[in-house]
């Protein structure tokens, strides 16, 4: 009751004004209180209205967060599906123009590009590298060489490289005359033709594959003739064993029928006697060709001259050349194969083993031609 009491004191009005503890306030202060107590109640109520907020805007954000993952996920699945079906066409588009490139292909062979001089000196000095001098078809120095001096026919280069190439191409000759290889051989000596038609060696390559024909023939020719003999021994052998069998059986059955007509009183012998059968003459044995055989024999030695500038300079070394010794004795295709100094004592190397005199290789008394190597010396003291 006395709290009532003070608060109704406490609020009374006063006139002219607002009370406060009973106490009348002017008008001014009043208006400062009422102003702050609704500034209190405005505040509140904003802080109600922003949790209101708060709480409605949480589920848009979800929903706007599962709209968002839903439409990744949806422009992955066409990713995905799109990439596949461009993979689809451009294979298929690839498979087409690899089958009209084949077709077209079939139809029509693709024109060879024809190298140019330039590159074909890098495709000889290649071959060159690789020992490819003259072999495999198409594919060897002396045919790019060649090309060249087609192209270029003054090409300074390609003509010395021809003439440092043609004692290497005449060995390959006379390697395939030896093993028989007449195809191989002739093709060589084409194309050896074309770089230096005139050079002497060519004519007596010819004359070697010639000889190396001729002795095919012969060899094939005695061996048709040793089979024929043998062929011809047999039969006459075959024939022999069958009159012998005929004469022995014609023989006992004479001597039955003599023996049953002289009265029947003599018995027939208990066996017949057995005819003889000849013996075949076997087949006369060819005789191998008898004589001497050894190697090759030096009758004058190789003396080779000691070069004016080499002399000068106090230079010695050694020159190894490989030559051919012919069945006629004559030193052919002498050519060098390793020096030291190179290129100082090559030539007079070569001219000392082409001056010497050699006694052909004899085999069962037959000459034939031989390859030798031989090392030159060239020293100032001897």
């Amino acid at each position: 009751m006395h709290s009532a009491r003070r608060w109704r004191y406490f609020m009374q009005p006063c006139r002219g004004g607002h009370t406060y503890g009973g106490k009348a306030m002017p008008n001014s202060i009043g208006q400062n209180v009422s102003k702050h107590s609704s500034g209190q109640h405005l505040r509140r109520t904003e802080r109600d209205l922003g949790a209101n907020r708060v709480r409605g805007a949480a589920p848009v954000a979800i929903i706007a967060v599962i709209v968002v993952v839903l439409i990744a996920a949806a422009a992955a699945w066409w990713f995905l599906v799109h990439n596949k079906q461009t993979a689809a066409n451009q294979s298929t588009a690839t498979s087409a123009t690899s089958e009209q490139g084949t077709s077209a292909t079939g139809a029509e062979p693709a024109a060879p590009v024809e190298l140019t001089v330039d590159q074909i000196y890098a495709e000889a000095r290649k071959a060159m590298a690789d020992n490819r001098m003259v072999s495999p078809p198409g594919n060897n120095a002396l045919e790019y060489y060649l090309k060249i001096l087609e192209k270029r026919p003054d090409d300074s280069g390609a003509k010395d490289a021809l003439r440092e190439l043609f004692p290497f191409a005449t060995a390959g000759v006379e390697d395939q005359i030896n093993q028989d290889n007449m195809d191989e051989a002739t093709r060589i000596m084409d194309l050896l033709a074309k770089a230096d038609p005139s050079n002497y060696t060519l004519t007596i390559l010819r004359s070697k594959m010639d000889a190396k024909r001729k002795q095919s023939e012969r060899d094939l020719a005695l061996k048709a003739q040793q089979e024929a003999a043998a062929l011809a021994a047999a039969e006459a052998a075959k024939k022999a064993a069958e009159t012998g069998t005929t004469a022995g059986t014609a023989e006992s059955t004479g001597a039955a029928s003599g023996g049953q007509s002289a009265g029947g009183t003599s018995k027939a012998p208990a066996a017949a006697k057995a005819p003889e059968v000849a013996t075949p003459t076997p087949a006369p044995t060819p005789v191998a060709p008898q004589g001497e055989s050894r190697e090759v024999r030096v009758v004058s030695a190789p003396r080779p001259k000691y070069p004016p500038a080499a002399a000068r300079n106090r230079q010695s070394g050694w020159v190894e050349v490989e030559f051919t010794v012919a069945a006629s004795g004559e030193v052919q295709n002498a050519h060098v194969t390793a020096s030291q100094p190179a290129r100082v004592f090559d030539r007079e190397a070569v001219r000392a083993v082409e001056g010497a005199k050699f006694d052909p290789k004899l085999e069962n008394g037959q000459p034939v031609a031989s390859t030798l190597r031989r090392r030159i010396e060239f020293n100032l003291g001897e």
